[in-house]
């Protein structure tokens, strides 16, 4: 019989964005991020094994990095999972969504392409303003 390979456990949840909540602007996290709120910018992981939850109740307006992404609520913006992406029935995806695994539960709606990219080495590449041209 085979044996599964160990695997870290999932990252304790140590952020939560409130539902009476909207915040503005780029939010880095490590670890565990649960978003029951609205926001307003790109959420990004800077850690390498990440958990990132989309509540039913929140909104996402920007881009999305992270390791394991669970999506319940709305989302206009890529989405980028290293790792397992997991699109409950409730989530609406409006932009590209790029992703190493991905589970897609009856109901979700992707409004832009799918693409499976394993083993991406990098989250995002962090912009330092205009570069030369």
């Amino acid at each position: 019989m085979l044996k599964a390979p160990n695997k870290p456990p999932p990252p304790k949840i140590a952020t939560l964005i409130g539902s009476n909540t909207t915040l503005t602007g780029e939010v880095h996290f490590q670890g565990g991020l649960h978003v029951d709120g609205h926001i307003h910018g790109n959420l990004v992981s800077d850690g390498e094994h990440s958990l990132m939850i989309i509540s039913p109740t929140a909104s996402v307006e920007g881009e999305i990095h992270g390791h394991e992404v669970v999506i319940n609520g709305r989302v206009q913006g890529d989405v980028y999972a290293l790792g397992r992406l997991e699109l409950g029935e409730t989530a609406q995806v409006t932009g590209d969504v790029y992703y190493g695994a991905i589970t897609v539960a009856i109901g979700a709606t992707v409004n832009g392409r799918l693409v499976h990219r394993p083993g991406e080495p990098k989250l995002i590449e962090h912009r330092q303003g205009p570069g030369p041209d």
